[in-house]
């Protein structure tokens, strides 16, 4: 079953990427990151990555590389298409030590300035599948700042439920800074803070419970991000 699911979805992102307008394919924005995770107990992870998003799909490689136990290469493959109205369409793969992520999302424009968003992601492990729900609504003002709620059940840590709340203000160039709470339904909060100046990337955030343990962590991330030439903002 998890290799007929995964050649099915295998399938459908390259069909997808092969269907998508030419006009959507012009080189869009590449950036790299560095994240320091660092944990209560220790064991720190060393978390660099790299992305490329030209026009209708990205790639992400990612390491996560542990000071003891077991590291992490998770490269992350999507397509995101939209129609005449700007909704958004997306199918992704990501490979997470051993689970295989596959994801099938949307963003509605439901109008000027709303966005409803659902997905549901698939994860496929050995001996079982587990889905993780997600829908949320985005409310816009001005071009790229905006406020948005999303709730999240996760099956796994005891069916976590997880209701991250944003706000990122940015300007007419995109330069923004964002915050964001997320409490959880297991004695767990987490809070971030992120900020885009011109190239640079910069961000914090904390998690209580790390991936459903009792670890909790900060992570501290510093970056870079081109627009390529014939991307947008």
């Amino acid at each position: 079953m998890r290799g007929v699911l995964a050649r099915v979805v295998a399938t459908t992102l390259l069909a997808l990427t092969i269907a998508a307008p030419a006009q959507s394919a012009s080189p869009g924005r590449f950036g790299a990151q560095f994240r320091y995770w660092s944990f209560d107990d220790g064991n720190d992870n060393r978390n660099p990555l790299v992305y490329w998003v030209p026009g209708p799909f990205h790639v992400q490689l990612e390491v996560w590389d542990y000071l003891e136990g077991r590291d992490q290469f998770r490269p992350e493959f999507g397509v995101h298409l939209r129609d005449k109205r700007r909704s958004s369409y997306d199918v992704q793969w990501r490979h997470e030590l051993d689970v295989e992520r596959f994801t099938l999302g949307t963003g509605q424009v439901l109008s000027d300035r709303l966005v409803g968003k659902a997905s549901v992601a698939s994860l496929i492990a050995r001996d079982s599948t587990d889905l993780v729900y997600s829908a949320g609504l985005d409310v816009y003002w001005e071009s790229y700042s905006f406020a948005g709620i999303d709730v999240i059940r996760d099956p796994r840590g005891d069916d976590l439920w997880v209701v991250p709340v944003r706000i990122r203000l940015a300007t007419e160039a995109n330069d923004w800074v964002q915050f964001t709470v997320a409490p959880a339904s297991r004695r767990s909060l987490g809070w971030a803070t992120d900020v885009k100046l011109g190239w640079m990337r910069v961000g914090i955030e904390q998690n209580n419970r790390f991936d459903f343990t009792t670890r909790d962590n900060i992570i501290f991330t510093a970056g870079v991000e081109v627009l390529l030439p014939g991307g947008e903002k």
